[in-house]
């Protein structure tokens, strides 16, 4: 069955299709990483408790922003102006639902630094609470990190 749609609301559409597959593609993207386990020996210096956001949230929240948002905006003006509401709706609409979705999707990281007996400082990132405190020794093997 092929739908027959007016001329602006075919074009925001493709807009808004394409605004949807940048998206999705971002969402795709790696920050990178060695992708090597680190191994070694050293003293903790510091642990930050901090929030990692989940992409998968940020993502949908912004296609379920950006859907939500161009529909709202069908219902403003006409012609043109229905166009321009319904493209606008749409880009604040996922703007909003990524910012929604990010939050929703907090969990919570610590961020050891560690200065490795060969005198350089890492940082490792792990998910649970670390047994060691500022000033242990401490064995790093595979990114577990557990106390000398």
């Amino acid at each position: 069955m092929i739908l027959s749609l007016p001329v602006p609301l075919a074009r925001a559409l493709r807009t808004l299709l394409a605004l949807l597959a940048a998206l999705a593609i971002a969402g795709c993207a790696t920050t990178g990483g060695t992708g090597q386990a680190l191994n070694g020996t050293g003293t903790i210096l510091a642990i930050h408790e901090t929030q990692e956001s989940s992409t998968a949230g940020s993502v949908a929240g912004a296609i379920g922003g950006a859907v939500l948002g161009s529909w709202l905006g069908s219902y403003i003006g006409g012609g043109v102006g229905r166009t321009v509401a319904m493209t606008a709706a749409g880009v604040g609409g996922s703007m909003a639902g990524s910012a929604v979705g990010a939050k929703a999707g907090t969990s919570k990281v610590y961020d050891i630094t560690i200065r490795f007996d060969d005198g350089i400082d890492r940082t490792i990132r792990v998910r649970e609470v670390p047994d060691a405190r500022p000033g242990d020794r401490v064995r790093l093997a595979d990114n577990a990190i557990s106390p000398i």
